[in-house]
């Protein structure tokens, strides 16, 4: 019967296939496969028939056709007497018979034929009835044989002998049968049960013995339980679970016991039998997860879908804050404990359960009676009927308040640390901006400088780019968490981006005395992007091998079409330190150092590349790292999408400063140092140059003396650059005259909101002495075309 159960096609019957099988199941069938004695399962609603070896001689010719079939075409001919001793099972009771008899079919000699068998129920994995275990001996020889007393002796022993196999089968199953005389408390109990009492000897046992064998804390639960199957009103199923104290070996065990009274003519209790199982293993593991889930704040529920009927233990009613005699069955009810900003999705992710099968996943959070406000996390699993319909949902949910706090208080913390690095940025530009200004102004003297000088500027200007690179890049790399970011996006000649690039690193390069590898790429090859933005990307790369690339070293730029169609690919190679194979991911981090490598670094804050995987990654690109471990070089990839546009947009600068004649311009400031620097290099330029440090002054002054161009500092106190924007373009000549922002915030949202204030042009600190140029040459040139920004 084993081999015949391992080839049969069970996909095709209720019970489905074989390795989806409940483990309560799988069990069973292994047990009555290893014994001798005949017996019958019947699993599920029609009751799939499985069965021994021994049992195939009861089944007859209907062997092997019966197996995998309902016990209502198996048993066709008996089912109206089978199907109510079935229903009875199925409600949890447990019957014995002997010598019944059945009109079969199946057999070659006419019947009845006669049978002693039991009937109890089988559980599945969650502990309910699921199917009925028979364990059966046919004994029609032996009444036929008792029925003639020339063959009485050999009657008296098949019977004693089909006794013992039964016993063999009952004590193989683990189950034990108890026979209890009512009237003189005299007790029948197989050695299985004395062992569940830890009973070692074979003495007579009474009813007196059975109660002095129950845990103290039990036995009136049981003497209840007891009475109620022995009254004759009420004739209650006995059907109980209690513990025993050993009485040889003092171990606590668990037992599950059922039976029913027998009740004379009169009605009188005259008996009482059943089965008892020793359920020690089980009851152990339902404590410790008892433990386990108290522990971890974790409750379990059951919701019967298609008649709405919820069902959940005690840790969901602590986590749901519900009062001692407050309990909750049905989805309503559960829904109305639910915080009413949370009651909308709760309700709608329900009817998806309920009408689409769906599983149930969501955070939500409920409010206790002391006001208290907490979260909890809810996971379901919908099951369904036959018919594809959701028929039950079993799930657990757990306490995440402690959690969601916690990750609340993250989340408030990184916003505050990215507010932060903007505004550390913000700060660090307005130094910088008379720095870059008063350098640029000694690099334009003539004479009077000692012959070392153009060396020391030099090194200056230098360490000044590098300053202001990281400035941008703390400031970058705020904004793109924040999603501060607004792009571009029109198409570029991919060469121009990379020689744009270049040209920002090319003296760290010299400095370093590091060897360049550039070919160029198809000047007809489009990306699509923002300018300032690629220019900015591939100048982080650049500038990064750079660093970590010992002098005499090799940094290589490559650039052109990818495989993989609609995109470009940037390549930034070099022959230094390397990257472990446990940061290649890791790199594009923020903050990410590799430990190794902070004696080689000129300097960094490990954002650098964070920037640049977020910038790829908004234009619809990604980046990739390479390496062979350290000391074998990197290899950075970038992926871009290609333009559609055949063209790019070019940009067209003014020729040169000879346009910008002698014109008044004010700079406003109230950082004195830059607005005087500022001063000192326009008026090397041959402009007429005011100054004023607020911006009541910067009213006054140009309302005066009517500058053409006005460069005026945002952030300043009392009058800001906004309201005093507003006020210039009040006086007469505003239409002509050009505002120019000044200011260390340089996200797009501000630069809207300069050009909404009436600026015309928003420039970043520290500012860029040659963008100033372009833009008078621009307000003051003959023949200058607009310049793109």
């Amino acid at each position: 019967m084993g081999a015949l159960i391992r080839c049969h096609d069970w996909s095709a019957t209720p019970l489905g296939a074989l390795e989806s099988w409940p483990l309560s199941l799988k069990t069973t069938v292994s047990l009555i496969l290893r014994a001798q004695q005949p017996m019958f399962i019947g699993w599920g609603a029609s009751h799939i028939s499985l069965y021994n070896d021994g049992y195939i001689s009861i089944l007859g010719d209907k062997h092997p056709r019966a197996l995998g079939h309902s016990m209502a075409e198996v048993w066709s001919e008996i089912w109206d007497e089978l199907s109510l001793l079935n229903e009875a099972v199925m409600r949890g009771e447990s019957l014995s018979f002997e010598n019944k008899p059945f009109q079969l079919a199946s057999r070659a000699t006419p019947g009845p034929h006669y049978f002693s068998f039991t009937y109890t129920p089988l559980l599945d994995d969650d502990g309910r009835i699921a199917g009925i275990f028979c364990v059966a001996i046919e004994t029609t020889s032996t009444v036929r044989l008792a029925e003639n007393t020339r063959v009485a002796r050999v009657a008296q022993q098949a019977l004693a002998e089909s006794e013992e196999r039964l016993r063999l089968a009952t004590d193989a199953s683990e189950i034990a049968f108890w026979d209890v005389n009512v009237q003189d408390g005299s007790l029948i109990w197989q050695p299985g049960l004395r062992n569940m009492f830890g009973i070692a000897t074979d003495e007579p046992l009474s009813l007196d013995a059975f109660f002095a064998g129950l845990h103290p804390d039990d036995r009136e639960m049981v003497a209840r339980a007891f009475e109620a199957a022995c009254d004759p009103q009420r004739r209650a199923l006995y059907n109980v679970e209690y513990r025993t104290v050993g009485r040889d070996d003092g171990l606590i065990r668990w037992v599950a016991a059922k039976g029913r009274g027998l009740f004379d003519d009169a009605g009188r209790c005259v008996r009482a039998n059943g089965t008892a199982m020793d359920i020690t293993s089980r009851k152990t593991a339902e404590l410790a997860m008892e433990v386990a889930l108290e522990a971890s704040r974790t409750g379990t529920f059951h919701w019967s879908i298609q008649d709405n009927r919820l069902t959940w233990d005690d840790a969901l009613d602590r986590l749901f804050g519900l009062r001692p005699g407050e309990a909750v069955r049905s989805l309503d009810q559960f829904i109305a404990l639910v915080h009413p900003d949370d009651r909308a999705e709760v309700i709608r992710r329900c009817a998806r359960c309920r009408d689409e099968g769906a599983d149930f996943d969501m955070e939500f959070r409920v409010v206790y009676p002391d006001g208290s406000l907490h979260w909890l996390y809810d996971r379901g699993r919908t099951f369904l009927d036959p018919m594809g319909r959701a028929k039950t949902m079993t799930g657990a949910c757990v306490d995440i308040t402690d959690y969601v706090r916690t990750r609340e208080a993250l989340k408030l913390a990184d916003r505050q640390k990215d507010d932060f690095l903007a505004t550390l940025a913000h700060e660090l530009r307005n130094p910088l901006s008379p720095l870059r200004t008063g350098l640029h102004l000694l690099q334009n003297l003539k004479g009077g400088l000692p012959r070392q000088a153009d060396q020391v500027l030099a090194i200056m200007q230098r360490q000044l780019d590098h300053m202001v690179r990281l400035v941008d890049d703390l400031l970058d790399v705020a904004r793109i968490q924040q999603g501060k970011i607004l792009l571009r996006q029109d198409p570029l000649s991919l060469q121009a981006v990379l020689e744009q690039a270049l040209e920002g690193v090319q003296a760290l390069l010299d400095a370093q005395g590091l060897a360049l590898v550039w070919g160029g790429v198809d000047p007809a090859l489009r990306v699509m992007g923002d300018p300032t933005r690629l220019v900015q990307v591939v100048g982080n790369l650049l500038n990064n091998a750079a660093k970590y690339t010992p002098r005499g070293g090799r940094v290589t730029l490559r650039g052109g079409e990818d495989t993989q169609p609609g995109m470009l690919l940037i390549e930034v190679a070099d022959t230094g330190i390397g990257i472990p194979p446990d940061m290649l991911e890791r790199v594009f981090e923020r903050f990410a150092q590799v430990p190794d490598h902070l004696d080689h670094a000129q300097g960094g804050l490990g954002i650098g590349l964070s920037v640049v995987k977020g910038l790829v990654e908004m234009h619809g690109g990604r980046v990739a790292a390479e390496s062979a471990g350290p000391g074998a070089g990197s290899l950075f990839r970038i992926w871009l999408p290609r333009a559609e546009r055949p063209e790019p947009l070019e940009v067209a600068l003014p020729s040169g400063r000879d346009a910008i004649g002698r014109h008044r311009v004010l700079v406003v400031d109230d950082n004195r140092d830059a607005a005087d620097t500022m001063a000192m290099v326009l008026e090397m330029s041959g402009l007429e140059v005011l100054v004023a440090h607020d911006g009541h002054a910067a009213v006054e002054m140009v309302a005066r003396h009517d500058p053409a161009v006005v460069f005026l500092d945002i952030g300043m106190p009392g009058m800001n650059g906004y309201e005093t924007a507003l006020q210039l373009r009040a006086l007469p000549g505003a239409q002509a005259r050009m505002l120019v922002a000044l200011t260390g915030w340089g996200s797009e949202a501000d630069q809207a909101r300069s050009l909404a204030a009436g600026f015309d042009f928003h420039l970043t600190k520290p500012v860029d002495i040659d963008k100033v140029q372009r833009l008078l040459t621009e307000r003051f040139g003959r023949e200058a075309r607009a310049p793109a920004l």
